[in-house]
């Protein structure tokens, strides 16, 4: 008995001294208590955050003796915590002056898209760029699209609608990358398309992870070259207030939007609301141009005095709340737009094109023990969109012309009106759906190990599109059958997937990654793939990658035969991609950095078009290979940034020439030059370089190789930051892009119709930050 009471006793004492809490209040040089400071045990997923009186209060295990405190604007301090610690009032933390701090201090960052946890970059098992809050104001990015054409392995090309582009040399419609916000799929349902436009704003990003590289063993199809990943500000359970933002620019620009977000206690209630209204770019020199933009359509059917007019508005949405570790949100956008670019129109006043798509969530993080946490969460998304064309039709024209249209006469608006107009709506339905459920266990039994896996069960329950040629408001049917194109059987998929992920530290220097997912569809059956990655760190300043990883994208709706009732090609299988990196981070003094990254993919089974509408799986194997490099230099108050991209993909055969590259930019570069003249006032430069290019004529009749020559643009931002008015603190920017208004062109990638694509000339942005 005795004894057992001494085991007990033993147990008990080792208990006590196991866990110990550690209170404490944090404040600022002036004694001012810091809000939402955020304090961690290094090494562990245990943190907490600061109230609004400065005051914090952590557990800390007996086996981990470090804490760290860390808010944005100021210095990242680390404490070392004894075992008589229990109370640590903090004055430690110190206003930063960005400027002050070396190049390694502003780039210890932490990720979280690699593996779905938070890590350093430097040991990530996968090539990544980050563009934080910093860098958004900085260079002066307003949206998305502006921000990844300055990320090395991407190009981004605007058409005015929607974004062309993609990474590493798979060049579309970003349809071979996943789109997340805050690791939450944004693709739209239909053709799971990235359709990045001025909906995808950067008021409310915390920071952007471009992920490059296969990640479909964590996040399944379509993440085939990469994934985009937006952690948003009101997201953040350490973002405490509110901002405002207004801008006004060239080409009628107006853009206003509030963040927000308080914590009260356990609760926490968060938003973000953007209302953005322009009339773009004014391409209406451009598309009477019949050499650089119609080549190969008939000059004189086109009206005399053509116009060009866009209006677009965006309305991106966001709000969430929590309480003890449960949590419900919505995120969504609505999207009005002109066709822009994309296609040969007739009448570029009267097209447009409307978007509506909402995510809902709810879940909950609970931690069961110290070492293992699980996260379940409920996603339902909804989408509906309506638009009209008025696209040249050659076909058309010709029985036109059967019928008696005088060909040496333009076409007049009724005949336009009349047989050019394409309705493609769900205006009249109820909506696209998606029904996804997700479990995740975070599994953590010691500082060397970490354990990840989870279940995904994900349902689409897709419509196609009403087609009319004289009703802007078609009917839709919503009867399921093979015959009604707006809802065919297999346009309802579901599937269940699995994937499970192990990361060990061996000697202190070895990171050590194995991950597989295992997906099961109803059409496409199963599919495994595998990803690994061992990082080496020899010396403090150097790491080194060995990557590989398998990924996959599933056939469309419409490569399955969504718009024809000719075929339907179920037997379509995903496309396949194996890739093998190799990297190193070489940190030369704390003022001198240096990544480069080398690449080689190999995808099979591409989906190609043998018809307008008939798809197949192409024999042939892609093999690209590439080159990637950053270097980071800092001297006094300049900080500088250079990109490189160099891209090799096998020769197509095509019209009689076998050609390198076809399609792709050999080179690429990307420049930032970063000045800060005084304490508030920063002036910021960048350059975009890109190489001479050969690509297929955008007119699909015309088979003609073309070569649009290499240009460089180049944007100012100059900012004052962080003004201080009463309680406010206030940035104001002006954007000045292409600054000297240089005509250059891009690639029409997607072949529908125009030549090339003309790019913006110079713009003005004036933009307002109001922080409370």
């Amino acid at each position: 008995m005795k004894k057992s009471l001494l085991i007990i006793l033993v147990l008990t004492v080792n208990i006590a001294f196991a866990q110990r809490i550690v209170t404490g209040v944090i404040t600022d040089k002036t004694n001012r208590p810091i809000e939402s400071v955020k304090v961690s045990v290094k090494n562990t997923d245990l943190k907490t955050f600061t109230d609004a009186t400065g005051e914090y209060s952590i557990e800390v295990p007996a086996a981990y003796g470090t804490l760290e405190f860390a808010k944005e604007n100021f210095k990242v301090q680390v404490v070392e915590i004894t075992d008589n610690v229990v109370d640590l009032n903090m004055t430690l933390i110190a206003d930063t002056d960005l400027f002050e701090l070396s190049l390694d201090e502003l780039m210890n960052i932490e990720v979280i898209t690699a593996s779905k946890k938070s890590e350093n970059q430097k040991i990530a098992p996968a090539t990544i760029y980050v563009v934080t809050e910093k860098d958004i104001i900085e260079n002066g990015y307003t949206d998305l699209t502006s921000l990844l054409e300055n990320v090395p392995g991407v190009v981004a090309i605007r058409t005015d609608i929607f974004a062309f582009g993609g990474q590493r040399g798979f060049l579309s419609n970003f349809s071979q990358t996943l789109l997340l916000v805050n690791g939450r799929e944004m693709q739209n349902l239909i053709a799971s398309e990235t359709f990045i436009a001025t909906q995808f704003a950067t008021h409310n990003i915390k920071q952007v992870e471009i992920l490059q590289g296969p990640a479909s063993a964590l996040y399944g199809a379509n993440a085939l070259v990469g994934v985009i990943n937006i952690i948003t500000k009101n997201d953040s359970p350490d973002f405490n207030g509110t901002e405002y933002h207004a801008g006004i620019g060239t080409q009628q620009t107006q853009a206003q939007s509030i963040v927000f977000g308080k914590n009260l206690n356990d609760f926490r209630i968060s938003g973000s609301f953007r209302y953005f209204r322009s009339t773009l770019w004014d391409y209406k020199d451009f598309i009477k141009d019949t050499i650089n933009f119609r080549q190969g359509f008939p000059t004189k059917a086109f009206p005399v005095n053509q116009q060009f007019k866009q209006n677009s508005w965006s309305l991106p949405y966001a709000a969430k709340i929590s309480y003890k570790g449960f949590y419900a949100g919505i995120e969504g956008y609505e999207l009005k737009g002109s066709r822009g670019l994309e296609h040969i129109s007739l009448d570029y006043k009267s097209q447009y094109d409307y978007r509506q798509l909402a995510l809902y969530y709810a879940g909950t993080e609970k931690e069961i023990t110290d070492k293992l946490k699980i996260n379940v969460e409920l996603q339902f998304y909804k989408e509906r969109f309506w638009g009209v064309n008025y696209s040249f039709n050659n076909a058309i024209y010709d029985t036109l012309i059967k019928n008696g249209h005088n060909p040496d006469l333009p076409l007049t608006d009724k005949e336009i009106q009349e047989n050019f107009m394409d309705v493609y709506s769900q205006q009249s339905s109820s909506g696209s759906k998606r029904y996804k459920g997700n479990i995740q266990l975070n599994y953590v039994p010691s500082q060397t190990l970490s354990i990840i896996g989870g279940y995904t069960f994900d349902m689409f329950d897709l419509l196609g599109i009403a087609l009319s040629t004289d009703r802007l408001n078609p009917d839709f049917d919503e009867t399921r059958s093979i015959e009604n194109s707006m809802r065919k059987p297999f346009f309802r998929q579901y599937k269940n997937s699995l994937f499970l992920q192990l990361q060990k530290t061996l000697f202190d220097k070895l990171y050590l990654t194995l991950g597989g997912r295992f997906d099961h569809h109803n059409i496409y059956k199963s599919i495994f793939t595998f990803r690994s990655g061992l990082v080496y760190t020899p010396f403090q300043k150097t790491s080194i990658r060995f990557l590989f990883g398998q990924a996959f994208r599933e056939p469309t709706i419409f490569e399955l035969g969504a718009l024809t009732v000719k075929k339907v090609a179920i037997e379509l299988n995903p496309v396949r991609m194996n890739t093998f990196e190799v990297g190193i981070n070489q940190s030369f003094t704390s003022n001198l950095i240096a990544n480069i990254v080398a690449y080689k993919n190999i995808a099979t089974n591409f989906i190609e078009p043998t018809e307008t509408v008939i798809f197949k799986n192409s024999d042939k194997v892609i093999n690209i290979f590439g080159i990637e490099s950053q270097l980071f230099y800092k001297i006094g108050k300049i900080r500088t940034e250079i990109g490189y991209s160099y891209v090799q993909k096998d020769a197509d055969d095509y019209a009689g020439v076998s050609t390198v590259n076809l399609g792709v930019y050999t080179h690429r570069i990307t420049g930032g030059l970063t000045f800060n003249a005084t304490d508030t006032f920063t002036i910021n430069s960048r350059i975009n370089y890109y190489s001479e290019i050969k690509a297929k004529h955008g007119n699909k009749d015309i088979t003609q190789i073309i070569t649009i020559p290499s240009y460089a643009k180049i944007n100012l931002t100059f900012s004052y930051v962080k003004i201080k008015v009463y309680d406010a603190e206030i940035t104001t920017q002006l954007l000045v892009t292409n600054v000297f208004d240089s005509k250059f062109y891009q690639p029409d990638i997607r072949i529908g119709g125009p030549k090339q694509f003309l790019q913006p000339g110079r713009q003005l942005f004036c933009n307002l930050i109001f922080k409370f």
